[in-house]
């Protein structure tokens, strides 16, 4: 019997956006931008390219991912860094060595040491990947919302009250990018909110299941293709300008490519058995491609709330394990053309100390986090830093420095610890093509990264 349920608000809007014959699906088989086919091709040609799609990755847990990344690894014996106690392998197992012992390898053009996973990932991944150190200035997991809302820094379209980064990030973008939804679908991870609504997680499973009639649908649609291009340049012939005509030539894909997608959507779901990071991360990537959401949210697990995870099993496994989903979720967006639409990024509550506590695990770290985030806008390489702290002539922990504006470095930094939060959301929200001028109404204080961005 064919399984049944009830569809929410969401789940139907998804649902409709998903059939056959939708804005979404013709535009996924000509090229044509949404605003294009419905019929306002002004808006379409002022918006086309200039924004990106966000996949952001957040957790209330406040995984360890901070301690292993770029930017935490001693340059020599003296480095204070030298200091941080990691996964060993005498204490674990082999799996532990690229913990302690880092491996070199390159962000782009700059040579970095971090944890030998991140080594492993593509090539030209880690050509658009940085890491961006920061504070959340919380050690609480209740305070996770707070932290999306940069304890209330982010505020709504007017100026006023308080937003979600995810929230903001679609009510900027969503319009240009003519998505189904206004607002953020979330397919795994810590609940999130829009507007002070609650917004559910939708398992990748479940939306299996309402993409099941349009991939059997999606072929005779690119069957029509050609009809439809016939009709459009008909119109644009008796009634078009030249912009117009040259706009359709640009956009408009071929019937073999449309066959392509066809063939790449079904392969984008068909292996998704699960609703793990992995199924989340082959889900947004469908999701995005058909022009659902402007921002898919997920979870991709670094090691958890580890205070008494004895050796870092956990911490080593799962960062190891996490990485296929980061590589196939760079895959993906590269078998449907798309890689260079989509900004991921990762905030969770917090990061952990980077000393072992009394049970070996690692405590709350509120001091400092690390962002890590891809795209073709994003400079490849490190953001920021790390600092020892001391209290009575000990080394206690590590925090987040300040950061330079124009660089990115350390040294000189006119942002303070205490605007680094602002400041990388700034960032990012700059990265997936929101103006200045739109970013200084949604974010109060912090400054813009420049030296983050590939200009």
């Amino acid at each position: 019997m064919k399984k049944t349920f009830n569809l929410s608000r969401r789940q139907a809007l998804v649902k409709s956006a998903l059939g056959f014959g939708s804005l979404h699906m013709q535009s996924l088989v000509t090229g044509l931008p949404i605003a294009f086919l419905a019929g306002s091709p002004q808006h379409a040609w002022a918006n086309t390219n200039e924004m990106k799609y966000t996949i952001l990755s957040h957790l209330h847990d406040g995984d360890p991912n901070n301690v292993n990344v770029p930017g935490t690894y001693a340059d020599n014996s003296s480095d204070p860094r030298s200091q941080i106690e990691r996964a060993k392998v005498s204490e674990f197992s082999a799996k532990a060595e690229g913990f302690e012992v880092p491996e070199t390898f390159n962000l782009g053009n700059q040579t970095v040491k971090g944890a030998a996973p991140w080594a492993s990932l593509p090539d030209d991944l880690r050509s658009n990947l940085a890491f961006w150190h920061h504070s959340t200035r919380t050690n609480a997991h209740a305070d996770h919302q707070n932290v999306l809302r940069f304890h209330g820094s982010i505020k709504d379209p007017m100026g006023n009250g308080s937003a979600q980064l995810a929230e903001a990030i679609a009510q900027e973008t969503s319009t240009a990018l003519g998505t189904a939804l206004k607002e953020p679908l979330s397919v795994g991870g810590t609940p999130i909110s829009f507007k002070g609504r609650p917004i559910p997680v939708l398992n990748p499973m479940d939306i299996k299941e309402l993409f099941s009639a349009s991939i059997a649908g999606i072929e005779q649609m690119a069957s029509l293709r050609d009809k439809f291009i016939d009709r459009s340049y008909k119109s644009l012939k008796n009634e078009g300008t030249p912009a117009q005509k040259a706009f359709l030539e640009r956009y408009a894909i071929s019937r073999q490519e449309a066959q392509v997608i066809a063939g790449n959507l079904g392969e984008l779901i068909e292996d998704i058995d699960g609703n793990s990071p992995l199924n989340q991360a082959k889900m947004a990537v469908a999701l995005i491609q058909t022009g659902i959401a402007p921002v898919v949210t997920l979870g991709m697990t670094f090691g958890g709330d580890n205070h008494g995870d004895s050796v870092l099993k956990n911490e080593v496994e799962e960062t190891t394990e996490v990485m296929a989903a980061l590589a196939t979720l760079w895959s993906k967006l590269k078998a449907a053309n798309i890689q260079d639409k989509v900004v991921f990024s990762s905030l969770n509550v917090f990061g952990r100390t980077f000393l072992r506590n009394s049970n070996d695990g690692r405590n709350h770290n509120g001091d400092h986090h690390c962002m890590f985030t891809f795209g073709s806008s994003i400079k490849p390489g490190v953001v920021g830093g790390i600092e020892p702290v001391y209290k009575s002539g000990s080394l206690v922990d590590f925090s987040a420095t300040g950061i330079n504006a124009a660089n990115g470095k350390t040294d000189n930094a006119d942002i303070p610890y205490e605007q680094t939060l602002v400041s990388v959301g700034k960032t990012l929200a700059r990265s997936v093509g929101i103006s200045e001028e739109r970013i200084n109404v949604r974010f109060n204080g912090g400054k813009i990264i420049n030296g983050a961005l590939i200009s």
